[in-house]
Order: structure tokens, then C-alpha cells, then sequence
């Protein structure tokens, strides 16, 4: 069965690799989830194929045709279930923190009754380094709390927080030695209020962290302090009160010069087939000095978003918007439909839908720029296919001054089916 697997996964790669995709960036990296197909989210059925265990994987730029050996992998335990944010990478791109959001399943599971409380608890992060993308290597692993959401890395890589649902556990910082282990836990400030929190990220100075209480529908701040002659964080302190967006805001980022904070409201659950609302992207003002935060515009995305990604510029946004593609064939007719919007940031926080692309995909779990911001790449966890089952990376112009804004590029990559969070590693 392997074996089989093995080839045909090279005859895709030979197939496709195109000579005219475009892309500015020394590679890429990203995650592949072996336990379940796209349409385990509504029946709960792994659909499990050969022997394939969770990766990450790399490829390098510039492709060339025929050459499936371009794609390296390593193992490395991941999920899209419970994901917002399940890989960190270091500023020197040397090295990978992939989150571990739900464990792996038992090789003879086929099924689970309920998702979210059948399928095994995540509860580490491996790190990986990727110094070599052509030889990526899982060093160790080590526990952060069960159910964990989301990562992020400090600019000067010495701090990795992570967000979980364990109790006492919601927002945890680990400080990390010169080599990227962990060497010490500072907990979540005093008198934190209660809820789920989804996700946590740096702000670009390293003195502030954003989270995303998705139980409470409100999105807060951080403040680090620190010792005064090693610079080391001693404890994390709240920073004004926290702004309610409602909803089910689910990530966030800030912009490349750290002025506005994005919130991503996915508005429903992805289960919920009643529904067909659509979600919604945030724009929110951190005042640091002040401690008074503000709400200060939104726009509507597509229905059931995931993620998205901000231009090197800060002023268009992309969001992956899953629709119901995910939903089985059998019984839904707009199966394997997906799309991307595409969003316009004003300088005074000001946001507005310029345009939804759509995808011929299944759960497309992420989307990158380039660094020249003219070149897109987005994931498509599986195909709508019959036989054999896989997914790949496909590649987008983006030029906003013209009519299409976006348009594809020929030529497209298969990989195993699973694929998620692509990350860009640039040249350092």
C-alpha cells in the first residue's frame, strides 16, 4: 500500500511542476495532517490513506519540472482541528515550532462519534530545524498544556507563547536558550478574566502580546516586564480592558508596522449547515500609553474563514475563506468551493472587500504573499477527486491596478493530502 501511495504521489509531482510559476522567496515550508480528510469535519469518517504520518515539509525556489525530490519532509505531529495558528518560525528562519493542536489517532481508527471530544488532545510542540530546507530535521518535542490553539515567536527569538484550554495553562510564555529549547514558564498575568483563548501573538516591539478570548468574544493586550539589567520578562501585566467584538473571533495579526491589530471573526461554527453568514474582519487601535483600545472598522469576508495574510506593505489583506467546501459530495452540492477575499487597509484603519477570488479547492487552510507582495501561494488541503486522494500549492499574481487583481499562474503542486499552514522563508 505504501508503495503504491509513493508512486503515484511522484507521478502527481513529475506531472506538474510548471516552469512558469512565479514566486520571490528562497522556499517554502509547510504542514501536512495524515489523520483525516477535509470531510471528517461533518462525519466524523477519517478516510485514512496508506501509512502516511503528520510532516513538515519543505521546497526550494526556483522549481523545476520533473524533480519530486525538491519536497523534503520530516515528522511532526500536527492537526487543522482546533488550529489557529500551529506553526512559529524564528527570524533567522533556522528553525520550525510546529503545535501540536490535537495528538495523532491509533492507526487502526477509522471514525469518532464526536470531533471535538473523541479526537485525542494535542499537548506538545516539535521543533524542527529548517536551516537546510533541503534536509529538515525534527529534533525534540516538549509538553505545553492540553488542547493547545496557537504559537508565537518573540522578534529576537528569545520568547514562545502559546494559548491552550487547560485551566491555568490559557496563556503560557516559555523563555528559550540560545539554542531554541525551553528553560523557564511565565504564567498568565494576575486577575486574567476567564474564557477560551484561541490565539496570541507578538507585537513587533517584543513588549506586548494580543490574544483572542473567543469565549467572551473580546480581544485584549498584553504588557511584558521585564528585569532592568537582563532584560529577562519577570511577569506579563494586562493593559487596559479589553475590547468585545462578539461573535466567534477566531485570529490575529498585527500589520507589518504594528499600528492596527486584525481580528478574523469566523462568525458561526464550521459544523453549523443552518447557517450560511458570512464572517468578518476587524481593525483595532491599541493605545499602549493610554490604555483606551478602539474598534475602529470591519468588512465582511466569505462564509466560514480560517486565516489571512497581510501584504509586506500592510495595505491589502487576504482572507482563505473555506465556504462549505468541506461539506461531502454526497449530500451537498456546493462541495469542493472555496474562495479567497481580497481586502483594502486604509492608513486610518478604514477597511473595505475589493473582491472575492474563487477557488476550486477544498479547505484552502492557508494563504502567503511573497516577499515582493506580487505573487500569492495558497494551500489546498484535498481536491474534489475520485481514486486517490491528495492536495497541493497553487500560485496567484496579484496586481492591484488592474481590473483582475488577481489572476493564476500556470502550474500547480501536488502533495499529499493534508497540506496546511504554509509559512515563506525568505532569503536571510
Amino acid at each position: 500500500m505504501k508503495k503504491c501511495f509513493l508512486l503515484i504521489f511522484t507521478l502527481l509531482v513529475e506531472s506538474v511542476f510548471a516552469q512558469n510559476i512565479t514566486f520571490d522567496a528562497k522556499g517554502l515550508v509547510f504542514l501536512s495532517d495524515a489523520d483525516m480528510s477535509a470531510f471528517t469535519l461533518i462525519d466524523g469518517k477519517l478516510r485514512k490513506t496508506g501509512e502516511s504520518t503528520d510532516q513538515l515539509s519543505s521546497l526550494t525556489f526556483p522549481l523545476s519540472y520533473g524533480n519530486p525530490a525538491q519536497i523534503k519532509s520530516d515528522k511532526a505531529s500536527n492537526s487543522v482541528l482546533n488550529s489557529k495558528r500551529n506553526i512559529a518560525i524564528s527570524s533567522n528562519q533556522k528553525l520550525a515550532y510546529i503545535l501540536e493542536t490535537k495528538g495523532e489517532t491509533k492507526f487502526d481508527q477509522t471514525a469518532f462519534t464526536d470531533m471535538d471530544q473523541d479526537f485525542p488532545m494535542g499537548k506538545y510542540v516539535t521543533v524542527v530545524n529548517i536551516e537546510n530546507l533541503n534536509q529538515p530535521e525534527s529534533q525534540y518535542r516538549f509538553p505545553v498544556g492540553e488542547n493547545p490553539s496557537a504559537i508565537s515567536i518573540s522578534p529576537k527569538n528569545n520568547y514562545l507563547a502559546v494559548s491552550c484550554d487547560q485551566y491555568g495553562k490559557e496563556i503560557q510564555v516559555f523563555e528559550l536558550d540560545n539554542s531554541g529549547k525551553p528553560q523557564r514558564i511565565i504564567k498568565k498575568p494576575n486577575n486574567f478574566e476567564p474564557g477560551r483563548i484561541v490565539d496570541v501573538v507578538w507585537h513587533s516591539s517584543g513588549d506586548y502580546l494580543a490574544y483572542i478570548n473567543e469565549g467572551e468574544g473580546q480581544v485584549g493586550l498584553i504588557k511584558v516586564l521585564r528585569d532592568g539589567p537582563t532584560q529577562q520578562i519577570i511577569r506579563l501585566e494586562n493593559v487596559g480592558e479589553p475590547v468585545t467584538i462578539g461573535g466567534k473571533p477566531t485570529m490575529g495579526k498585527f500589520t507589518p508596522d504594528g499600528k492596527y491589530f486584525l481580528v478574523l471573526d469566523k462568525r458561526k461554527e464550521l459544523t453549523n449547515q443552518d447557517s450560511k453568514e458570512k464572517g468578518e474582519l476587524f481593525v483595532i487601535k491599541f493605545n499602549m500609553d493610554t490604555q483606551s483600545h478602539f474598534l475602529l472598522s470591519k468588512a465582511t469576508v466569505g462564509e466560514n474563514p480560517l486565516g489571512f495574510e497581510i501584504h509586506p506593505e500592510g495595505n491589502y489583506i487576504l482572507v482563505n475563506n473555506l465556504k462549505r467546501s468541506f461539506y461531502p459530495p454526497e449530500k451537498f452540492a456546493d462541495s469542493g468551493e472555496s474562495s479567497l477575499s481580497v481586502l483594502y487597509l486604509g492608513h486610518d484603519g478604514s477597511i473595505s472587500n475589493k473582491l472575492e477570488f474563487p477557488i476550486d479547492g477544498i479547505l484552502p487552510a492557508s494563504v502567503v504573499f511573497d516577499k515582493t507582495g506580487r505573487n500569492i501561494a495558497f494551500s489546498v488541503y484535498q481536491y474534489l477527486t475520485f481514486g486517490f486522494s491528495f492536495g497541493g500549492i497553487e500560485f496567484l499574481k496579484f496586481d492591484p491596478q488592474s481590473k483582475k487583481m488577481v489572476e493564476y499562474q500556470k502550474g500547480k503542486i501536488y502533495v499529499p493530502r493534508g497540506i496546511n499552514s504554509l509559512r515563506v522563508i525568505k532569503e536571510y
